[in-house]
């Protein structure tokens, strides 16, 4: 399928409504996302002491998932550029709506393995998805906000996961935890099915870019772009952090700080509202600078660079003297991640040509993830010897040398670029 942009006339007010409706859809998916992921973390206290793992154990139970996800991401990536965002969706949703509810019938280390595993495969395309539908409804200086929207429904989850799945748990038992959110997201799909389309026109922009990429390029053509290898690079270092955010918190709360199941109910959802905040706000501080005459590609890394400045306050954590202030620094950690996750990935449709879009952040997801997989590997050493300390320092320090790295190595974007780029060498709008 071939993706058409488009931005819609004033006078259609019917489908200004209608691509706010898909943005809304495609928030309560990355919520339902985000939810299904982190489940396993959030149960993980009880798991541990139920089947006897130790943090090692838990941890190659989670990079089980990153592994896979990591693979998955580039492949989704290119998946969705291939068949579209309503197919790849529903494809994507259905998988691992099944995965989740498999891990139900978990009974130890190798089959919660086998089970993360799965849900890999199927997670990763959502995002590709969500962002070529953007694309296809919103022109470039409208689409921070929705990208921003749809991105925070990721750390919506994961504010209302805690709360919620120890709700299930505690009344129903930790297996329909995994049960209940699963067939939400087959529910999702035929929704989707029913109500998504493509807008009935575009710009003669976006078409002039679609009608000039008649070949896509290949994958080691898009890995020898330079502002590719930036972004790369840039969100190498930056993912592991949410990732330890996502996965390890619970753990954290529990063994560090005492916390209770029903404690990490209570309190655990705080950084990822604070993560949530930070998915919006960033959006809608680049949007304004593009509003204001800034290139959006230098207005999506100034926002970017001023708020990687705050993040290595994240060092202290391990060494705060109350578990308020831990919860504090780690809710400021979850606001950079997501003023990250947005405007990194708004700057994947400001440099690149449409056609390519989401294989290009399928590699960075890849990247993110894979990085993810390695760190949460470490934290499960460290964790082991007894001390959270140490991963607390190296975790407040990555988002300021990522800002390195992508103002030293990403070349200055021109607002416009030629759209028949995707089909040279040089992919990247420079």
């Amino acid at each position: 399928m071939e993706l058409t942009q488009t931005t819609l006339p004033s006078g259609l007010s019917r489908e200004k409504h209608l691509r706010w409706f898909f943005i809304a859809w495609l928030t309560v998916a990355t919520i339902l996302n985000y939810l299904d992921r982190q489940t396993l973390s959030i149960l993980a206290p009880v798991l541990r002491d139920e089947f006897h793992l130790s943090n090692q154990a838990y941890s190659r139970i989670v990079s089980s998932f990153l592994i896979s996800y990591t693979v998955m991401y580039t492949a989704g990536g290119r998946f969705v550029d291939w068949v579209g965002e309503r197919v790849g969706m529903a494809i994507s949703i259905a998988w691992w709506s099944v995965a989740t509810m498999l891990h139900s019938l978990a009974a130890g280390a190798v089959s919660f393995g086998v089970f993360r595993f799965l849900l890999g495969i199927g997670e990763p395309a959502n995002y590709p998805a969500a962002l070529k539908a953007a694309i296809a409804w919103f022109s470039e200086d409208e689409r921070g906000l929705p990208v921003a929207i749809y991105t925070s429904g990721s750390a919506v989850g994961a504010v209302f996961a805690p709360p919620l799945i120890t709700w299930i748990a505690l009344r129903y038992g930790w297996r329909y935890a995994f049960v209940l959110p699963g067939s939400m997201g087959l529910l999702w799909v035929i929704v989707w099915l029913r109500t998504y389309r493509r807008p009935a026109r575009g710009t003669a922009e976006i078409a002039t870019e679609e009608a000039g990429a008649t070949v896509r390029p290949r994958w080691a053509t898009l890995l020898r772009d330079r502002n590719v290898i930036a972004l790369v690079a840039a969100r190498f270092l930056a993912d592991p952090v949410w990732y330890f955010y996502l996965f390890w918190i619970p753990e954290y709360l529990k063994r560090s700080r005492g916390f209770t199941l029903g404690d990490i109910g209570l309190y655990g959802w705080i950084p990822f509202l604070a993560a949530d905040i930070g998915g919006v706000f960033g959006g809608f501080a680049s949007d304004r600078l593009i509003k204001a005459g800034m290139p959006a590609a230098t207005a999506r890394r100034l926002v970017l660079y001023c708020f990687s400045a705050v993040a290595p306050v994240g060092v202290f954590t391990g060494f705060a003297k109350s578990p308020a202030t831990a919860v504090a620094l780690m809710a400021i950690g979850g606001f950079v991640c997501f003023v990250w996750f947005v405007n990194t990935a708004a700057l994947v449709s400001d440099v690149f040509a449409a056609p390519v879009v989401g294989s290009v952040l399928g590699i960075l997801g890849t990247a993110g993830s894979g990085a993810g997989a390695l760190f949460t590997l470490l934290v499960g050493f460290l964790a082991d010897r007894g001390s959270y300390v140490s991963v607390f320092v190296i975790a407040g320090s990555m988002h300021l040398l990522a800002s390195v790295v992508l103002f030293l190595c990403m070349k200055p974007a021109r607002h416009c670029a030629s759209t028949s780029e995707v089909a040279q060498p040089q992919i990247g709008r420079s």
